[in-house]
C-alpha cells in the first residue's frame, strides 16, 4: 500500500527545533493536571490564603484614611507589604503546592512510566533531553501558578490601593524577592518531585516518600539541633532552607543568622545536582526501538 493511499502525505512547512516539542509537553502535562479533582480542592485551599490576603489589602487601603488605628491593628496579620509579610504569603502557598506535587509528580512523571508514556512521547521526534526540559517546565508552571502569580496579584493590588504609585518605586526588592523566592521554589521542587517520581512512580509510595522528606528531615533536623546544639543541623530542613533563600531576597532575611543564606544555596544546589544525575539516569534506560 503506498503512503498516500494509508492516509500520510508529505510536509512541505517549515521544521521547527525539536525543543518547540517541550512546550506541547506542558500543554499535554497542564491538561492531565487539571482535569483531576484532587487539583482543585488543593487549588481550592491555596485561594482561601490568597483570598483571606486580597481581602484584607483592601480593607485596610478602604479604611486607612478613616482610621488610622484599625490599619495598624490589621497589619499584626502581616498586611503590610512588606519583604517579610510576601515570604510568609509564599511560604504558606508553598505548602499547599507540595501537596499538590506529591499527586501530579504521579500523574506527570510515574504514569509515564507505568502506562508506557515514556517511549511514546520518545518515539514522537524528541530526545530525552526535551522530554526531561518539557516535564520539568509543566512541574514549574504548577509552582508557579500556585505561589509566583498570586504574589505578584497580591503586589500589584497593594501598589494601586495606596495613596501613590510610589509604592511600586520604593519597593523594587519586594518584585525581585517574589520573582527571587518564585524561581527557588520551581526550580528546587521540580528537579526533586522529577527524581522521586521517576525512581517510584506509584501514587502511594510516591506521596508518602515526598512528603516523609520534608517532614521526617525537619524532626530530624530540629532533634539533631536540640542534642548537639548546632545550628548547622537545621541545613537538613529543606523546606527551611527555600524558606530562608526566599527572606534574603525579600531582604528579610537576619545576616547574622546561623545557618546563612550561602550555606542554605550550597545545600539546595546540591540537592538540584543529585536530582538532576538521578533524572538522567532513570530517563537514559529507557530504550526506544525505532
Amino acid at each position: 500500500m503506498q503512503l498516500t493511499q494509508a492516509g500520510y502525505r508529505t510536509w512541505d512547512g517549515e521544521r521547527r527545533s525539536p525543543w518547540w516539542g517541550c512546550w506541547s509537553l506542558v500543554r499535554v502535562g497542564l491538561m492531565l493536571i487539571v482535569r483531576r479533582w484532587v487539583f482543585w480542592i488543593l487549588l481550592g485551599l491555596g485561594l482561601l490564603n490568597f483570598l483571606f490576603h486580597f481581602a484584607f489589602i483592601y480593607l485596610k487601603a478602604t479604611i486607612v484614611v478613616q482610621n488610622a488605628n484599625m490599619a495598624r491593628f490589621l497589619d499584626n496579620y502581616k498586611v503590610t507589604g512588606s519583604g517579610q509579610a510576601y515570604a510568609d504569603f509564599m511560604f504558606a502557598q508553598a505548602t499547599i503546592c507540595a501537596l499538590l506535587l506529591a499527586f501530579a509528580g504521579s500523574t506527570l512523571i510515574g504514569s509515564d512510566y507505568r502506562q508506557g508514556g515514556m517511549v511514546f512521547y520518545l518515539s514522537r521526534g524528541i530526545g530525552k533531553w526535551h522530554y526531561i526540559v518539557g516535564k520539568l517546565l509543566t512541574i514549574a508552571a504548577v509552582v508557579t501558578i500556585v505561589t509566583t502569580i498570586p504574589a505578584l496579584i497580591l503586589f500589584i493590588e497593594y501598589g494601586t490601593l495606596s495613596n501613590s504609585f510610589a509604592y511600586f518605586i520604593d519597593n523594587p526588592r519586594v518584585l525581585c524577592g517574589i520573582l527571587g523566592y518564585g524561581a527557588v521554589l520551581a526550580v528546587v521542587q521540580s528537579l526533586m518531585i522529577f527524581a522521586i517520581a521517576a525512581w517510584v512512580p506509584r501514587t502511594v509510595p510516591l506521596v508518602m516518600t515526598w512528603l516523609g522528606l520534608f517532614v521526617l528531615l525537619k524532626g530530624l533536623a530540629d532533634a539533631m539541633r536540640a542534642i548537639d546544639d548546632n545550628r548547622y543541623w537545621l541545613l537538613l530542613g529543606i523546606w527551611d532552607d527555600m524558606h530562608r533563600i526566599g527572606r534574603w531576597c525579600f531582604g528579610s532575611l537576619d545576616e547574622s543568622t546561623i545557618p546563612s543564606a550561602g550555606w542554605c544555596v550550597t545545600v539546595l544546589a546540591a540537592i538540584c545536582v543529585a536530582s538532576l544525575g538521578l533524572i538522567v539516569r532513570r530517563v537514559k534506560a529507557v530504550e526506544v526501538v525505532s
